[in-house]
């Protein structure tokens, strides 16, 4: 068994990651995270991870990064997943896209990453680009027209009640539409994929926040909003 298949089986299963490689360049990581996602199964979209500059910082980058979506992860709103170490909480924005990149649709999606590494040396910027960013599932909520805007859009978070997160649909890559842009260019740099019907999650607003057990609220305004439940 050689690298990328025993990470693609630890992702496919829960499991924890091998250990990661010393010295892996960003360009080693993308190419490893190809055989990843194709060990894992088929895509469904692709995600933009390490948007927030302070996310960056403690994974020593200095840009965001891109991975696939994949299609087993998909889950609907309502959806009922258990607590997990390493198992966070995001709230996204994702667009469908036709062939071109061109956005059809958007509407709220929480994305439910899942982060497996051995030990917390390999906690950084190539290894997390190497394991398709922590990729695992995401809650896609209704998909509305596109709008010539989003900055209206606040986004908050409660569980139980309580407010987990608020932030403007601007808080990633400065609204969907650049950060869009961003996954377009950089999904061309990186030769991966974009076809008609594929969703792009855009980058957390608000933060990345543990899936402790409790029931839960994404308030996306007239945007539309997710419920979900962590045992």
């Amino acid at each position: 068994m050689d690298l990328a298949t025993d990470m693609a089986a630890a992702i496919r299963n829960g499991g924890t990651l091998p250990k990661m490689p010393a010295g892996l360049t960003l360009e080693d990581a993308y190419g490893l995270q190809k055989k990843v996602v194709a060990g894992v199964g088929a895509v469904a979209g692709l995600k933009a991870g390490m948007t927030a500059a302070a996310g960056q910082q403690a994974f020593g980058l200095t840009h965001p990064l891109i991975g696939s979506l994949y299609e087993a992860g998909r889950l609907a709103p309502g959806a009922t997943f258990p607590s997990a170490p390493g198992v966070s909480l995001e709230c996204e924005i994702g667009l469908v896209v036709d062939g071109n990149g061109t956005p059809k649709t958007a509407g709220p999606v929480i994305e439910v990453p899942r982060m497996a590494f051995a030990d917390d040396a390999d906690r950084n910027g190539t290894n997390l680009t190497a394991c398709n960013i922590s990729a695992d599932r995401y809650i896609v909520g209704d998909q509305l027209p596109l709008r010539d805007s989003y900055g209206d859009i606040q986004i908050t978070l409660t569980r139980d009640g309580e407010e987990v997160c608020s932030a403007p649909a601007s808080d990633a890559l400065g609204g969907p539409q650049a950060a869009l842009a961003w996954m377009l260019n950089e999904a061309r740099e990186r030769g991966l994929a974009v076809e008609d019907g594929m969703l792009l999650i855009t980058g957390a607003c608000g933060g990345i926040h543990p899936a402790q057990p409790g029931h839960y609220v994404a308030d996306y305004g007239d945007f539309g909003r997710i419920e979900f439940t962590v045992t």
